[in-house]
């Protein structure tokens, strides 16, 4: 199951970016978790402690310059992600999922992309539509987490 698609079907995505949503994410306690074992691939997801609320979640390649964005909520044609005023924009899809009733988005890219590169330094993160900032900064308590993603990527 290496898929973010499968993962997020197991995770039963609950939540959305759409609508009023971004700010139940904003004040429900959503937190970043660091998703790994050997049969799948590093994962980065935010949402809500032990449950099944997912927002977003990041998978990599070890040692590879590729990440998997899948995003609920969404239903352009891009997932934009920000970090302080760097904005980098991946080209998505609409993915299947009976999970998602909002929409699932996924997206590939790099994880040295400017956006990425500056949520692994400072642990800020936004997801942008229709012209709004979704915060998903990680926390203090979360930072390790982060941290622990990006190194797992960044292993060959």
């Amino acid at each position: 199951m290496a898929r973010p698609t499968a993962a997020l079907a197991v995770l039963g995505l609950a939540a959305s970016l759409a609508g009023c949503a971004h700010e139940r994410v904003a004040d429900s306690g959503y937190r970043w978790a660091f998703l790994s074992d050997s049969s799948e691939a590093p994962r980065l997801a935010y949402g809500r402690p032990h449950s099944d609320d997912v927002v977003l979640m990041l998978s990599c390649s070890p040692g590879a310059d590729s990440v998997r964005i899948s995003a609920v909520g969404l239903n352009d044609r891009e997932i934009v992600l920000a970090s302080n005023r760097i904005e980098s924009r991946f080209p998505a899809q609409k993915a299947e999922s009976a999970l998602a009733e909002t929409g699932l988005l996924e997206a590939r890219g790099r994880m040295s992309a400017p956006a990425l590169v500056g949520f692994q330094h400072t642990g800020d993160l936004a997801v942008l539509t229709k012209g709004q900032r979704h915060n998903l900064r990680a926390k203090r308590e979360d930072e390790g987490q982060v941290k622990a993603f990006f190194r797992s990527c960044a292993a060959a």
